[in-house]
C-alpha cells in the first residue's frame, strides 16, 4: 500500500476511534423534569398511567373543606354546648373519686376528710344529673343524640346510687365501689363524647373562637 494510502487510513482510524471513544451525552429525562415539585398526588396520577396532570384546581379543592355541610341550627348547638359541659362534670367527678380513694387508703381513716370528700363527689354526681336532664328537654325532637341521652340517665343514677352507698365503716366495699365509679365515670365520658357526634353528624358545628 503506498505511503500516502496508508497514512490517510491511520488518520481515519484515529479519528474513528475518537468518536467511538466519546460517550453519548443522554437526552434529559422530560418526565423527571416536569414531576419535580408536582404533589405527590400527580406523580401518582402518571405512575398510573393518566393521560394528563390533574390541574391544579383540583388539588386546590382537596385541600381545603368543601363546606357544603348545613350550619348546626341553635337548638343543636345547645345541646351539643350542654353534653360538653356534662363531660367536663364527668372529669371532675373523676378527680373526685380519685380522692375519696385516697382518703380511704389512709390509717387510721379520717371520718371528717371522708365525709368532706363523698360529699363533693356527690356535688359533682347531681350537678351531672342536672345538666343530662336539661340536655334531654331541649334535644330537638328526632336527634340522633336522644337514645344516648336515655343511657346516660341509666348510668348516672347507678352513679348516685353507688356514691351514696361509700361508708367510712366499711372501708373494703367503699374501695370496691371507687374502683366501680371510676370505670362508670370513663365509660360515661366515653358515651356522651359519642352522644355528641351522633347530635352534630347532620350538621357542621360553628369554629370555636378565640
Amino acid at each position: 500500500m503506498p505511503t500516502s494510502i496508508r497514512s490517510t487510513f491511520f488518520v481515519f482510524l484515529l479519528a474513528s476511534a475518537s468518536i467511538l471513544a466519546t460517550p453519548i451525552q443522554p437526552k434529559p429525562s422530560t418526565l423527571a423534569t416536569e414531576l419535580y415539585g408536582l404533589s405527590s398526588h400527580q406523580v401518582m396520577n402518571i405512575a398510573n398511567g393518566a393521560a394528563k396532570f390533574q390541574p391544579s384546581i383540583t388539588m386546590t379543592r382537596v385541600a381545603i373543606s368543601t363546606g357544603t355541610a348545613t350550619p348546626c341550627s341553635p337548638e343543636v348547638q345547645a345541646l351539643a354546648s350542654g353534653i360538653n359541659s356534662n363531660i367536663a362534670d364527668q372529669r371532675k367527678e373523676q378527680a373526685a373519686v380519685k380522692a375519696v380513694g385516697k382518703v380511704l387508703q389512709e390509717s387510721p381513716l379520717n371520718s371528717s376528710m371522708f365525709d368532706a370528700a363523698k360529699s363533693s363527689l356527690l356535688k359533682f354526681v347531681k350537678k351531672g344529673i342536672a345538666i343530662r336532664e336539661n340536655n334531654q328537654k331541649i334535644a330537638p325532637t328526632g336527634n340522633a343524640a336522644i337514645p344516648g341521652l336515655a343511657t346516660v340517665a341509666t348510668a348516672q343514677q347507678e352513679e348516685f346510687n353507688l356514691t351514696m352507698s361509700l361508708t367510712a365503716c366499711d372501708v373494703a366495699g367503699s374501695n370496691a365501689t371507687v374502683v366501680k365509679l371510676k370505670k362508670d365515670f370513663a365509660g360515661g365520658i366515653v358515651q356522651n363524647m359519642k352522644n355528641l357526634a351522633s347530635a352534630t353528624k347532620n350538621c357542621k358545628m360553628p369554629s370555636p373562637t378565640a
